[in-house]
């Protein structure tokens, strides 16, 4: 009887032992599993650590560079805000200069009118100054800056200018003298032929008694003398 419940106790045993074994065995085989997977964790845990190094050490240069871009972005606005004002600075200059240009342009028309005229009134000047030198005896008229041998409806002959003035009646010689000096002359004086013969050709001939011309001849002491004194000698 005794040996029987030894032999039931042992196969109990037995039979626990077994199941501790197979517990044992599955035990063993969790804890491999894991070890793998701590294994594969720690290796996990590496890679991570390594990618959060890396994209700590990222981070860090991002940082920098946007503090770079920042500074950079603040130079250029400033920069900009520099050229802003250059060239509110250059527009306004470039307007100073248009005006002044155009004030120039102008100022150089008028010099460039006036020069016209100085030029103008030198050679009026050339001209009156070369029939001065030309004619030393004769008068030069100049009325509104043109100059001329001869007044206006006078005539010109060598080195004399001539009047032949008609009217409906004569003048007597004093009167017809005294018209003359009015006009800063005198009564002819013919001191040659060759001006006696222009005189012939030139005037226009009254044929009746009321019409003629009056020379500066007249009688002095019973000889006939000029009104510039001299005697007259062309016979």
């Amino acid at each position: 009887m005794e040996t029987k419940k030894l032999k039931l106790a042992l196969s109990d045993l037995e039979s626990k032992t077994e199941l501790l074994t197979l517990e044992k065995r599955d035990l063993q085989n969790q804890t491999e599993d894991l070890r793998m997977n701590m294994t594969k964790l720690e290796n996990q845990t590496q890679q991570l650590t390594a990618e959060k190094m890396f994209f700590k050490n990222q981070t860090m240069e991002m940082t920098v560079n946007i503090t770079i871009l920042q500074n950079q972005t603040e130079d250029l606005r400033t920069n900009m805000t520099k050229l802003e004002n250059q060239t509110q600075q250059l527009t306004a200059e470039k307007m100073f200069f248009k005006n002044q240009t155009k004030e120039m342009t102008v100022n150089m028309t008028i010099l460039q009118n006036q020069n016209e005229q100085l030029r103008n009134n030198s050679d009026k000047l050339k001209r009156t100054q070369a029939a001065i030198l030309k004619h030393p005896n004769l008068a030069i008229f100049c009325p509104d800056g043109v100059c001329q041998k001869c007044p206006k409806n006078w005539i010109e002959s060598e080195e004399s200018c001539y009047f032949f003035y008609n009217l409906d009646s004569y003048k007597a010689w004093n009167d017809s003298r005294e018209f003359c000096q009015n006009m800063k002359s005198d009564l002819v004086v013919i001191s040659s032929h060759e001006e006696q013969k222009f005189i012939y050709d030139t005037i226009v001939f009254y044929l009746d008694k009321w019409h003629g011309y009056w020379i500066g001849l007249q009688k002095v002491n019973n000889i006939w003398t000029w009104v510039d004194d001299s005697q007259d000698n062309l016979g």
